[in-house]
């Protein structure tokens, strides 16, 4: 019985994850929530508004029953918890101050900056590596067809196997084992992706090592750090905007970075915190942050004027990270060119050298 009701849950989940709303789509839900608000409107006249006008069937749901909630008497951030698949924590968290403070609009807006900068982050991310996936695609798949189809063809021509070069008898074995267990090869390949992935989500030792790992690749640590920079201080600045306290802020930070490194640091300056410490002091001699900033964060702090100081400072680290990925592929590409100009480079030198032999023997 608990076995069905494990399936029962899993396929749950996975019509929960398909009717999900797009990070589009949510950016677009809280800037309409806040131009609602700007226009005088309650939350839950708001949201009757935006269902009337709304077409995506997951959100038309997540809507309906959120303003189910708000008549029985609950607030905007406890309809939004009964939906964490769609609200993260730090979104909920900031809508709880605010309906304190009474900034809703203000903050609403901010989610939904945030929301559109992440979401042109994840496209231009996406963009650049199309280009990079769509090449070594079509390198693999005119590797596999040339050693299984054209390499036994043209060696054939060759006369005794034994006589030829050692790399056309290095690409021969490599066609014979192409052709004979190409479903070794498949499996092998599905086994490493899926293999990856588990240690990665479940064995954490594992993922303390890749992302240890990805912080030292001098092509993707400065990505990596200008990235988690550029969340660090604009979600700070919101948290702090909002009203939520150093130690819940940091807590939610820990929660919502991926890369263990910056989120056992989270975890380290919420302690710090939560024993009488400033923020400067806690991430003082940190290799994980610019020293600018945190030399930064000190003038805010001692200036009072933190939440302005990060917000400003986010900006230019949201610029910097869309330039270093630019800079990142300007590298890549010729990388790849290179990459691929050797493995067309032995398949030539695979056909012709014997073809050299030949002819060298006919003069």
């Amino acid at each position: 019985m608990s076995l069905f009701w494990n399936i029962t849950g899993y396929i749950n989940n996975i019509v929960i994850e398909l009717q999900k709303p797009n990070l589009q789509q949510k950016a677009t839900f809280f800037r309409l929530l806040a131009v609602s608000q700007k226009a005088g409107l309650g939350i839950r006249a708001s949201l009757l508004s935006l269902q009337q006008g709304e077409t995506h069937q997951g959100l038309m749901l997540i809507l309906e029953d959120m303003i189910q909630k708000l008549t029985e008497g609950s607030s905007l951030a406890e309809a939004m918890e009964h939906h964490m698949h769609f609200f993260k924590s730090d979104e909920i968290e900031l809508i709880r101050s605010t309906e304190i403070t009474g900034s809703m609009a203000q903050t609403l807006e901010e989610i939904a900056d945030n929301l559109e900068e992440s979401q042109n982050i994840n496209a231009k991310v996406k963009k650049a590596l199309t280009y990079p996936t769509l090449v070594i695609i079509f390198t693999v798949v005119a590797v596999i067809v040339l050693l299984i189809f054209v390499m036994p063809t043209i060696v054939t021509m060759y006369g005794d196997p034994e006589d030829l070069p050692w790399i056309t008898k290095f690409m021969l074995n490599a066609s014979h084992f192409l052709q004979e267990r190409w479903f070794t090869l498949l499996i092998g390949m599905v086994g490493t992706v899926v293999g990856y992935q588990l240690l990665y989500m479940q064995v954490l030792v594992f993922k303390m090592f890749i992302d240890a790992l990805l912080l030292k690749v001098p092509l993707v640590k400065n990505v990596i750090r200008l990235f988690y920079m550029s969340r660090f201080t604009s979600l700070l600045g919101q948290f702090y905007e909002a009203g939520v306290s150093p130690v819940i802020s940091f807590g939610l930070l820990a929660s919502i970075f991926d890369n263990f490194s910056y989120k056992r640091k989270m975890i380290e300056i919420k302690n710090s915190i939560s024993a009488g410490f400033s923020i400067y002091e806690s991430m003082e001699g940190s290799e994980l942050f610019d020293p600018i900033l945190i030399q930064i964060i000190n003038v805010g702090e001692n200036t009072g004027s933190l939440t302005e100081v990060l917000k400003k400072i986010s900006i230019y680290y949201t610029s910097s990270l869309k330039n270093a990925i630019d800079a990142l592929m300007a590298i890549i590409e010729p990388l790849l060119m290179a990459f691929v100009a050797c493995i067309v480079g032995v398949l030539l030198g695979a056909i012709y050298l014997p073809m050299a032999d030949m002819v060298n023997q006919i003069k």
